[in-house]
């Protein structure tokens, strides 16, 4: 066995031969011998390879999606350990998307992937989802400028965008779609808003009902930095349902509820959530979470 940039690679006699049809057959069952054929040549773009991301891109690849298009610009750092699927003593300091496009070529090497190193933006986004069935939005939470782009982008040309935001022990999951409600409708996200307040907009968006704040430690809750407590139970739970969806979006759209419809669920506290949330954010209830979120912050920042 030899080693190729920090990953293991076994001499190309040792190889199993690869066999698509035996790789993925235990997917049949769950899907059809044809739907799984529409896996195999479907082509879903991944914005992002980070927290989450990278996960998506292993987890679909395992599932049977035979192309991808994924972008990202980080690197990893010591940081990532406690989350991200390709963060290990042996790929600090390397592109994430070289790493993760290494993993999901070991698991089926006839995929079919573009890579976008420097992640996705104006002069990129009709590349990057051209030929594509579906996009996911992995993007940082905090980049809230960057997921309308992607969103946007997706629903003019006919495509579901998917996304799921780790919340403590607990994810949030939207869809959006050319039937759904528009992106800025949902998250009521205003221009002249501080860059603070379109980040509680967002996570407000994903999880009504906020479950995780109350147990979430506020000191370590950092908007300025932008960085926050986060959970690998999250961000598998994340995984698990942008998995799902995925397969729903590709195989079943007519069955994808996109916003307002939203799913949250915590499960340290055992509460699920899946309803229209009408209005999105413009609701007169979710208004109020918003100013008391921003209160306590504003709190928070001036005890510190």
């Amino acid at each position: 066995m030899r080693k190729d940039c920090g990953i293991a690679i076994l001499p190309e006699s040792d190889l199993t031969p690869f066999d698509y049809s035996q790789a993925f057959s235990r997917n049949l069952g769950v899907v059809s011998p044809a739907e799984h054929e529409r896996l195999r040549a479907a082509t879903v773009a991944i914005a992002g390879m980070g927290g989450v991301g990278g996960d998506y891109l292993i987890s679909l690849v395992r599932a049977g999606v035979g192309g991808f298009h994924v972008a990202e610009f980080d690197e990893f750092e010591l940081v990532n350990f406690n989350r991200q699927y390709g963060a290990n003593t042996q790929t600090v300091g390397r592109r994430k998307l070289d790493v993760m496009v290494e993993y999901a070529l070991q698991i089926n090497p006839e995929l079919r992937i573009a890579t976008f190193p420097g992640g996705v933006d104006k002069t990129n986004i009709d590349v990057f989802l051209t030929g594509v069935d579906l996009a996911i939005d992995a993007i940082d939470a905090f980049a809230v400028d960057m997921h309308p782009l992607l969103v946007n982008a997706a629903s003019a040309r006919g495509l579901a965008t998917i996304a799921a935001v780790p919340l403590g022990l607990g994810a949030g999951v939207l869809a959006f779609g050319p039937q759904g409600m528009p992106y800025a409708d949902y998250f009521a996200i205003k221009p002249e808003m501080s860059e603070d307040e379109k980040i509680l907009q967002f996570m407000l968006g994903f999880s009504p009902e906020m479950y995780h704040l109350k147990y979430l430690d506020p000191k370590f809750i950092d908007l300025k930095a932008r960085k926050g407590p986060s959970s690998i139970a999250g961000c598998k739970l994340c995984t698990g349902f942008i998995a799902t969806q995925a397969l729903v979006a590709l195989l079943h759209p007519e069955e994808l509820r996109c916003v307002p419809w939203y799913t949250y669920l915590d499960a340290r506290l055992g509460r699920f959530r899946h309803r229209r949330l009408w209005m999105g954010n413009r609701h007169p209830l979710q208004r109020l979470k918003s100013y008391v979120a921003k209160r306590r912050l504003e709190r928070l920042g001036s005890a510190s």
